[in-house]
C-alpha cells in the first residue's frame, strides 16, 4: 500500500510539474483533474497510516479504499475528457453521466470532511439542505429552494462554483507551487539551517532567545503560510531551548505561539486568509499579498520588545 501511495504521489507531482511548466488547460481544467486525484492520495495515505476507518477489518478497509479510488478516478478522467463539452456544448443541459461524475466528487469530499473535520461537514450539509428546502424557512432567509439536480450542477458542473471553483484552483496553482518550494527547501536542509542560525544568535546571550524564536518563525513563515505548521517546525527546537535557558514553560510556549502566528500573516502564502480576502473583495491575490508585507513585517519587528526586559 505504501508503494501505491508513493506511485500515486509521483504521478500527482508529475502532472503538477507539467502544468507549472506549460500552463496547459488552465487552472480550471487542472482542478477538474486534480481535485479527485487528491482524494485518491488522501485515501491511500489514510490507509497506509491506519486512519482509514480503523474500526473496520483490514480487508474491509482495503475494499472501501479501492472503491473510493475508483469513484474518484472515474470523474477525474471523465470530467477532464468531457471538459469542453460540459462547459460549452452541454452547458445547462448536462446528461445523467455528467451529474453522476460531479456527484461522486462531491460525495467523496463530504465523506472525507465527515471523517476528518466533522463540524465543517455538518455546516456544509446544513447549507446544502438550506439550499434545497429554503421554502420552509420562515422570515428573511426564506427562498423558493432549488432541486437536487440544480445543487449537483452548482457543486460540480458549473466550474465557477462548488468543488472546482477559485479556491481549489488557487490551492493547486499558487499554493501548490509554494508548497513544492517548501518541500525542496526542507529536502536540502534550509529549514534546519534557519533554526540553527537563530539558535547560534542566542547561544551566548539567553536574553536574545525570544528574538531567536522570532527569527526562526519569520524564516519558516515565508514558506509555510500556517501558524500551526510554523509552530510545529520551529517550536520543537525553540521551546526546549527557552526552557533550558530558564524561561517558565508557559512563557516559552507563549513566545513560540506568538511568533508562529506570523505564519498566517507573512506573504506570499498567508494561509487561507489571503484567498478569502481576494475572493470577498474581488481583487487579485497578488494585490492582497503585496499589501500584506508591511503589517507582517511590523508584527515580527514590533512584538518581541517586551521580552527583552
Amino acid at each position: 500500500m505504501s508503494m501505491l501511495f508513493h506511485l500515486a504521489g509521483l504521478l500527482y507531482l508529475g502532472v503538477l510539474s507539467v502544468y507549472f511548466v506549460t500552463g496547459r488547460g488552465g487552472p480550471t481544467m487542472l482542478a477538474v483533474l486534480m481535485v479527485p486525484a487528491s482524494i485518491i492520495i488522501l485515501t491511500l495515505n489514510d490507509l497506509r497510516t491506519g486512519s482509514f476507518y480503523p474500526r473496520c477489518a483490514p480487508r474491509c478497509r482495503q475494499g472501501l479504499a479501492g472503491l473510493y479510488c475508483a469513484l474518484a478516478a472515474f470523474p477525474s478522467a471523465y470530467l477532464w475528457w468531457e471538459f469542453d463539452a460540459i462547459r460549452i456544448d452541454r452547458l445547462g443541459i448536462w446528461n445523467i453521466t455528467d451529474h453522476l461524475a460531479a456527484g461522486a466528487v462531491v460525495v467523496l469530499i463530504l465523506e472525507y470532511t465527515r471523517r476528518k473535520y466533522f463540524p465543517v461537514f455538518v455546516f456544509n450539509l446544513l447549507l446544502c439542505l438550506y439550499a434545497i428546502f429554503g421554502r420552509i424557512v420562515p422570515g428573511m432567509f426564506h427562498h423558493p429552494g432549488i432541486s437536487w439536480q440544480r445543487l449537483s450542477s452548482a457543486l460540480g458542473l458549473e466550474m465557477s462554483t462548488g468543488v472546482f471553483e477559485r479556491l481549489p484552483q488557487l490551492g493547486l496553482t499558487l499554493i501548490g507551487s509554494f508548497l513544492l518550494l517548501l518541500a525542496a527547501l526542507q529536502a536540502f536542509g534550509c529549514i534546519d539551517a534557519l533554526l540553527q542560525a537563530s539558535s547560534r544568535l542566542a547561544a551566548r546571550r539567553p536574553r536574545l532567545l525570544p528574538q531567536a524564536a522570532v527569527l526562526g518563525s519569520f524564516g519558516v513563515a515565508a514558506v509555510s503560510g500556517s501558524g500551526a505548521a510554523n509552530a510545529a517546525a520551529t517550536g520543537s527546537a525553540t521551546i526546549p531551548m527557552l526552557i533550558r535557558a530558564g524561561f517558565p514553560r508557559a512563557r516559552a510556549a507563549a513566545i513560540e505561539t506568538a511568533s508562529s502566528l506570523g505564519g498566517q500573516l507573512m506573504p506570499p502564502l498567508m494561509g487561507i486568509s489571503a484567498f478569502l480576502m481576494a475572493d470577498v473583495m474581488g481583487v487579485s491575490y497578488f494585490d492582497v499579498v503585496l499589501r500584506g508585507f508591511a503589517p507582517a513585517l511590523i508584527y515580527f519587528l514590533g512584538w518581541p520588545s517586551p521580552f527583552i526586559s
